[in-house]
């Protein structure tokens, strides 16, 4: 089967390397894309989603949380540089949800500047998606 290899890398940790995938759904900030083999040459905008990387052959498919950033698609090589990701087992759901309530509360009772507003509204929208993710890993595991 043709299969490239992936990396999750953010300013912090590597997530992954030389991940075996045969697809990838990207979250772009012109929506979902899917990365196959021998996909064009691409640099894209990352946009807050679940990455998902389909794994090839005997490899298990892995997904993040990712917030912003940039996908590079070269050759056989794609690289995810994400400013703030979690592989889906990492994730805790309590936590997201005091992120969640945190984020929610300084939106609802705090003069904002623009900047702040950004800051938060993006914190909200990382601890959805992060509850989200982590659901469907309890309940993934709950299958088995």
């Amino acid at each position: 089967m043709n299969y490239f290899m992936v990396d999750v890398l953010t300013p912090y940790r590597v997530l992954g390397r030389n991940i075996p995938a045969e697809s990838l759904f990207v979250p772009t900030i012109r929506g979902e894309i899917n990365i196959l083999p021998e996909h064009t040459h691409i640099i894209a905008k990352l946009d807050t989603g679940m990455l998902s990387i389909m794994g090839a052959e005997d490899d298990p498919d892995r997904h993040f949380s990712i917030t912003t950033g940039i996908c590079k698609v070269l050759g056989k090589k794609i690289t995810i540089l994400s400013n703030v990701s979690e592989e889906q087992h990492e994730i805790s759901q309590e936590r997201a949800e005091r992120a969640l309530a945190f984020a929610q509360e300084k939106l609802d009772t705090m003069t904002l500047t623009p900047d702040e507003f950004v800051k938060y509204t993006r914190k909200i929208e990382r601890a959805h998606l992060r509850i989200q993710i982590a659901k469907e890993f309890a309940a993934a595991n709950n299958k088995h």
